[in-house]
């Protein structure tokens, strides 16, 4: 039998190569040479916790978008794909409230979205209110809009919607606005970690 050649991936960073690593099958080693490329290159910065939550409420905002613009946002509509629309959105938009609460120094948990939002600083809420305008404006939405209203329609949308099948009915959900509020609070959070 001949010997194989080890397997290389290639390294992307924004969508340009930037180098390759031999991949030896144990992930940790794997990761410190990716890492060290990284390091290498003068590309690489540790995460920072608030860093880790913002990725993390954007991956599943991220889900959410994908499962509407493929599957909801035109006709037929695929009924298969709303629970797990509203489910990603709903835990974005929890994880992205409990990162903005993070950026200003308070560490949240819980599920209930209008208990989060009401225990944010009011220095997170005016960097929520600065951005609606320009939020709702990309949405074409008219003003004023109550953020906390929004908030509160969706209060515990994520633990009623991750088991719909046990409920005869639930709540309403106004998707539009659900997209509007993972948009605002998307919008605060990503300002934060530019600077």
């Amino acid at each position: 039998m001949a010997d194989q050649a080890p397997k290389v991936n290639t390294l992307y960073f924004n969508g340009i190569v930037v180098g390759e690593v031999t991949v030896t099958g144990d992930s940790v080693r794997d990761a410190e040479a990716v890492r060290q490329v990284l390091k290498d290159k003068g590309l690489y910065k540790p995460t920072t916790r608030e860093n880790a939550m913002f990725r993390q409420a954007v991956s599943f905002a991220t889900t959410s978008a994908y499962l509407y613009s493929r599957d909801l946002s035109k006709a037929p509509r695929n009924q298969f794909s709303i629970a797990p629309f509203v489910v990603n959105a709903a835990f974005g938009i929890e994880l992205y409230l409990k990162t903005l609460a993070h950026i200003h120094g308070i560490n949240l948990t819980g599920h209930e979205l209008l208990k989060l939002f009401d225990s944010l600083p009011p220095k997170a809420k005016d960097s929520l209110d600065a951005v609606i305008p320009y939020c709702a404006a990309q949405r074409g939405m008219a003003l004023p809009v109550i953020f906390r209203d929004y908030i509160s329609e969706l209060n515990n949308i994520f633990v009623e919607w991750r088991y719909i099948y046990e409920k005869d009915r639930s709540n309403e959900v106004h998707i539009q606005r659900m997209i509007f509020v993972m948009h605002c609070l998307h919008q605060v959070c990503n300002a934060a970690q530019e600077t």
